[in-house]
C-alpha cells in the first residue's frame, strides 16, 4: 500500500489569513467577438477556469449566494452587451479540492455614435466569501449561555454525594465546558475585529499533564460509544510546563482526536506524549502523538485534506458525518503557534499525527 509523510511547519508570529482578493480586467470586442485580458490576473483567472460565458458554465457551474444555479443570461459580460446597460453580479464558485470562492463581476458597455455596442469593459474579482459578522457575533454570544450554565452546574454537582465514577464524569463536563467557553470567547473576539484575526495569541506557562488528560477525557465518551478504545499515556509530559496559548493548543489537539475517533470504525485511538531523542539533524522535543487504526488518507488527498470543507476520499466513502473543517483548523493553528505537525498515513491502515513541542518552550515544574 502507498504511504505518505506530510510536514506542516509554523513560523513564529505568523498567522494565516484569507487570500487577498484578485481583480482581473477584461475587454470584450463585440465586433470581433474576442475577449482581451488587460492584466496578468485576468489571464490567471481565465486559466483557472473562472466562467466567462455560457459554454464555460457547462464545465464549471456557478451559483448565486442564495444557492440558485446561474445561467448564461445571468453573466454580466454578455448581459451588458445584450442589453446595452451596465451589469453587476456576485456568484459563488465551489470546485473540488478548493475552498469556496466568491466571484464579483462588473461590466459596462461601450457604444458608438449610433448607440451600437462595440465593446464591453469588465472586471472580475475573486475572493473568499465574507461572513455576516453580526450574525456570527450573535451566535458566539448565545453559545456562551448554555456553556456558562454548565460551568455553574458542575460545582453544585460536586457538593452532592456522588460516587467516584460520577465525580470523574463531572470533571470531564467541567473540562469540556471551560474549553468550550474559551472557544466561544475567541469567536466573539474575532467578530469584534475580524481584520485583526480575533484574539491575540496569549503565551503563558501551564502544566502539560493535567492539560492533556483533560482533552483526552473529553473524547473518551465518543470513543466508547463506537466501541473504540482510547488509550492515553502522558507520563513523559508529567512534571513539565509548556509556554503557549493553551486555548489554541487545546483546539488543535481536540480536532486531531475528534477526527481520529470519527474516522475509526474498529480498533483503537492512541493519544500519547513521548520524548524525541536528539540526533545530528533533530533537537530533543516532546511529541504529542495521535494514532488511529481508521480509514487512513490516500496519497492523492495528502494536500487537499488541509483545505476547508475537503474530507478526502476516505471521508467521502465513510458515513462519518465529518464536515471537512477540522484539519484546516489544525493547519492554521500549527502556523499560529509556530509548531510542527508531522502526518504519516497509509490508506486503509490508519494515520498518525505528531505535534512537536520544541524543548525551548518547555521547562520543569517547580516543586
Amino acid at each position: 500500500m502507498a504511504t505518505f509523510h506530510s510536514r506542516r511547519e509554523g513560523a513564529a508570529g505568523s498567522r494565516k489569513v484569507a487570500s487577498a482578493p484578485r481583480t482581473g480586467l477584461l475587454f470584450l470586442n463585440t465586433q470581433k467577438r474576442r475577449l482581451y485580458c488587460l492584466n496578468d490576473i485576468a489571464r490567471q483567472l481565465i486559466a483557472e477556469g473562472i466562467p466567462v460565458n455560457a459554454d464555460d458554465l457547462q464545465r464549471q457551474p456557478l451559483r448565486t449566494p442564495e444557492g440558485d444555479p446561474v445561467s448564461g443570461d445571468d453573466l454580466p459580460l454578455t448581459a451588458a452587451w445584450r442589453e446595452n446597460e451596465p451589469r453587476e453580479a456576485t456568484f459563488v464558485l465551489q470546485r473540488t479540492n478548493c475552498p469556496l470562492q466568491q466571484i464579483h463581476w462588473t461590466a459596462a458597455p461601450l457604444s458608438d455614435e449610433s448607440e451600437k455596442v462595440v465593446g464591453v469593459s469588465a472586471s472580475v474579482t475573486v475572493s473568499m466569501p465574507e461572513p455576516d459578522w453580526q450574525v456570527m457575533a450573535g451566535l458566539a454570544h448565545d453559545l456562551r449561555t448554555p456553556l456558562q450554565a454548565l460551568r455553574l452546574l458542575v460545582p453544585l454537582l460536586e457538593e452532592t454525594s456522588l460516587p467516584s465514577d460520577a465525580r470523574e464524569l463531572t470533571e470531564r463536563i467541567r473540562s469540556a465546558a471551560e474549553r468550550g467557553m474559551s472557544v466561544g470567547l475567541d469567536l466573539l473576539e474575532w467578530c469584534r475585529g475580524p481584520t485583526q484575526n480575533g484574539r491575540r495569541i496569549t503565551n503563558a506557562w501551564f502544566p502539560l499533564g493535567p492539560f492533556l488528560r483533560g482533552i483526552a477525557s473529553e473524547h473518551r465518551v465518543s470513543a466508547e460509544s463506537k466501541n473504540i478504545r482510547l488509550h492515553s499515556d502522558f507520563h513523559a509530559a508529567d512534571g513539565w510546563e509548556f509556554c503557549s496559548d493553551a486555548v489554541r493548543l487545546g483546539r488543535l489537539l481536540a480536532n486531531l482526536l475528534s477526527n481520529a475517533v470519527r474516522y475509526t470504525s474498529a480498533g483503537r485511538v492512541q493519544f500519547t506524549a513521548v520524548w524525541r531523542s536528539p540526533s545530528d539533524s533533530l533537537p530533543p522535543a516532546l511529541v504529542l502523538r495521535v494514532v488511529d487504526t481508521g480509514v487512513g488518507i490516500s496519497v492523492e488527498d495528502q494536500e487537499s485534506i488541509f483545505l476547508p470543507f475537503e474530507r478526502g476520499r476516505a471521508g467521502k466513502e465513510s458515513d462519518s458525518g465529518g464536515s471537512g473543517v477540522g484539519l484546516s483548523v489544525v493547519d492554521r493553528l500549527v502556523d499560529e503557534l509556530a509548531l510542527t505537525l508531522d502526518v504519516f498515513s497509509e490508506y486503509g491502515h490508519g494515520s498518525s499525527f505528531e505535534v512537536i513541542l520544541p524543548e525551548s518552550k518547555l521547562r520543569r515544574l517547580e516543586s
